[in-house]
């Protein structure tokens, strides 16, 4: 039997008093140990978890951490997998043989399984959302290459010219395209650090990543105003995605993501405290009287673990991916509602938080109250919001300045 168990190797302290942390290989009374390249204090260790402490230091710090439980992770699946492939082959193995496996592999593994590794990875944490974005980029790849034992020395500033071409040719837009190539950028800088990949054949030195600027996605008071007075009352999937983005936009622009996933338990007195789906932001929100009549609407208020809005239908069970059919529905549904509206531009989950922003840029309110109201972690990110967003000001004041 073959025990796998991460912990800090204190046989090797710092002078700083870090300690590395290694996995421990424990096979039929021999024992091995794979060296990480990480190091930590004893006090930032979680031994009940076998991980990095993700609950000390900045935010910023935190999610460091996240990240490199994460590699850990993936280091620790790539372990498992080779006993159970050696496992599966019925013959008998040593704690050595693990251990060259996984040198030879991690020399060798191909892109399509390095992917996978991260993907399984942030499953196991958690991070359904980031988990997507590998998956989907490695899908669009493997349409483009679908050889499974493609390497990362194959993927040359050509490989990327090609591929990048071949998405052109297949109508792609120009933005997805910029998603795809910067996550396989991504990708690449993992497999740099974690010695799978050679930085001296890194391919993205001189490749520019086009990205078109994003269309303005936010309206007026008055178009808030008329979507939320539309009488709905005998289209009740278009009633309950209005409401939902009505709810979005009076919660600070709160995303659709965070609001799927509010529970009873998040509302203490007047305000809801939850932690940004996205970023693990910790915010709180004082709840309107507004907010308060959608919440009613929809809860009974009963049970903490209870969800607020009719999104997961069955707790517990797939829950992203009952996120993301919803989100896909309600999208379609808000179109529908702000042609009712007459909104010419499509109405989106989206369109609520960037209207939010943007109402609140005319209101005079500064950019550094936007941004946390936002839940940014910088005001750069919010810069992104509105500086699509203000030319009926920017025109209308040069009317002024150039009235001579």
């Amino acid at each position: 039997m073959t025990k796998l168990k991460v912990q800090l190797d204190r046989d090797d302290p710092a002078p700083d008093g870090e300690f590395p942390i290694a996995i421990k290989i424990l096979h039929d009374c021999q024992q091995r140990t794979v060296r990480l390249k990480y190091r930590v204090k004893s006090e930032e260790w979680d031994c009940r978890k076998s991980q990095i402490d993700e609950r000390v230091g900045s935010s910023e710090y935190r999610r460091f951490n996240k990240r490199r439980n994460i590699v850990i992770e993936s280091e620790l699946l790539r372990l498992k997998k080779i006993v159970l492939d050696l496992e599966t082959e019925n013959v008998s193995f040593t704690a050595d043989d693990i251990l060259h496996t996984y040198h030879r592999n991690l020399s060798g593994i191909a892109v399509y399984e390095y992917v996978n590794n991260i993907v399984e990875a942030l499953h196991k944490v958690g991070k359904s959302g980031n988990a997507a974005v590998y998956y989907n980029t490695r899908k669009a790849l493997l349409k483009f290459c679908p050889r499974e034992n493609l390497s990362f020395e194959e993927i040359n500033y050509s490989f990327l010219r090609n591929f990048e071409m071949y998405l052109q040719e297949r109508e792609v837009k120009v933005n997805t395209i910029s998603f795809y190539m910067r996550t396989l950028r991504s990708i690449y800088n993992r497999a740099i650090k974690d010695g799978i990949a050679k930085e001296e054949s890194y391919p993205f030195k001189n490749m520019v990543i086009r990205k078109e600027k994003t269309v303005k996605r936010a309206i007026y008071r008055e178009n808030i105003a008329a979507v939320r007075d539309l009488d709905l009352a005998s289209l009740p999937r278009l009633k309950v995605a209005r409401d939902i983005f009505l709810f979005s936009f009076y919660m600070r622009g709160m995303s659709f993501k965070d609001i799927v996933f509010l529970k009873v338990g998040n509302i203490v007195g007047d305000r809801i405290y939850y932690s940004r789906q996205k970023t693990a932001q910790k915010l709180n929100v004082k709840l309107t009287e507004k907010a308060w009549e959608l919440i009613r609407k929809y809860s009974t208020l009963k049970g903490s673990d209870a969800y607020i809005f009719p999104m997961i239908l069955r707790p517990g069970v797939r829950e992203f991916a009952q996120y993301r059919n919803a989100y896909r529905k309600i999208n379609t549904y808000l179109k529908r509602v702000g042609s009712l509206a007459g909104i010419e531009m499509p109405l989106t989950t989206y369109v609520a938080r960037h209207s939010w922003a943007s109402i609140a840029k005319r209101s005079g309110i500064p950019v550094s109250v936007i941004s946390e109201g936002l839940g940014h972690d910088s005001e750069k990110t919010t810069q992104i919001y509105l500086d699509s967003f203000e030319n009926s000001v920017l025109d209308a004041a040069n009317e002024v300045i150039t009235n001579i």
